[in-house]
């Protein structure tokens, strides 16, 4: 099963859509192996069907994932925090 990518806007808009509901963010992603074990996806759940994307491209380890997931999670609250 291959998983649609999405960008890091859309991301960023799924993770808001999962905050403003008070989801943890940290605990909704999922990180798997690809199917050769050569590196890492970063997915994320849509928020209305049961469908995970994979944001950016594949990770040559754990760290740098969950490095970028930090980075989508601080944009998405500095974003919410910030007035327009």
């Amino acid at each position: 099963m291959d998983n649609q990518r999405i960008n890091e806007q859309q991301a960023l808009k799924l993770l808001r859509q999962w905050n403003d509901i008070g989801r943890d963010l940290p605990s909704i992603a999922k990180l798997s192996p690809t199917k050769n074990k050569q590196a890492i996806l970063l997915l994320l759940p849509d928020y209305l069907c049961n469908q995970w994307y994979q944001v950016g491209e594949t990770y040559s380890c754990y760290a740098e994932a969950m490095n970028y997931l930090g980075t989508l999670i601080d944009r998405t609250l500095t974003a919410i925090r910030l007035p327009n």
